[in-house]
């Protein structure tokens, strides 16, 4: 695996969801076979996406 630049490295931050989300999250997270921080990413950039059209 290759090692990031400094300036590609991922940014840490904390979220707030309601717990139903969460559940509804590690529920999803577990039968996909992801990791929470990928699926918020792939969700986070779609929602972005959109925002631009």
């Amino acid at each position: 695996m290759k090692k990031k630049a400094p300036d590609e490295k991922y940014i840490r931050q904390n979220i707030s969801m309601e717990p139903e989300q969460l559940k509804r999250l590690e529920e999803f997270c577990q039968r996909e076979e992801r990791s929470m921080s990928w699926v918020i990413r792939q969700a986070l950039a779609v929602y972005l996406k959109q925002g631009q059209a």
